[in-house]
């Protein structure tokens, strides 16, 4: 989760329930509702009409498999997410991992983590990063209401050693938290993930 979800907190206090949902990794119907930094934002409804889908696209300046290393790479987390904790609670190998998270949030909402597992596939001319949450035996007792994510990272290569980079995600922030929160978390989301791989991409460590 990022710093978004905190400021977002810190201007929002509303409250009421909403379903959780699960995220289909394709489909059409697909609205172009913003564009910044070169990255184009749409959004369709889930299922259950009350989150949104949302779909960033962006170009980065490197190829798929230091995109994949980025996002898979857990000891950076800390650095740009902001987070509070976190624990990998599975690992069948470096592209299948389960992580905790967890994290505060201002008064009046209650503090949120999470349990999702990260996995990554070849696919053609690119890589498939799935975030989706899951319930663990291994997860500790929430710290106050767990959050679900569910979202698909497309990198595919280009030429000139680019990567054409999608970001697909939903948000379910549960509890006390309403549902066009989690959808502006959603809608911010993409944008800040390839603002990040393109500044992370430059640097040594890659």
């Amino acid at each position: 989760m990022s710093r978004l979800l905190v400021k977002v907190f810190l201007t929002l206090s509303f409250s009421t329930l909403f379903i959780s949902n699960s995220f289909p990794s394709s489909g059409k119907n697909w609205k172009k509702v913003n564009e910044e930094s070169d990255i184009e934002v749409f959004l369709k409804p889930s299922s259950n009409k009350t989150l949104d889908i949302m779909k960033g696209v962006g170009i980065v300046d490197g190829s798929p498999e230091k995109i994949a290393f980025i996002l898979l790479d857990s000891t950076q987390k800390k650095n740009w997410d902001g987070l509070q904790k976190e624990k990998v609670l599975e690992q069948k190998s470096h592209v299948n991992k389960v992580f905790y998270q967890a994290y505060e949030v201002p008064f009046p909402f209650s503090n949120r983590d999470i349990v999702f597992r990260i996995t990554c596939e070849k696919i053609k001319d690119g890589y498939l990063i799935k975030y989706n949450s899951e319930k663990h035996s291994k997860a500790p007792k929430t710290i106050g209401e767990r959050a679900t994510i569910h979202a698909n990272y497309f990198l595919k290569r280009i030429k000139g050693g680019k990567t054409l980079a999608s970001v697909e995600v939903i948000f379910d922030l549960k509890g006390d938290v309403p549902s066009f929160i989690s959808n502006i978390i959603s809608r911010k989301w993409p944008i800040s993930v390839i603002k990040h791989v393109r500044r992370k991409i430059k640097q040594s460590w890659v």
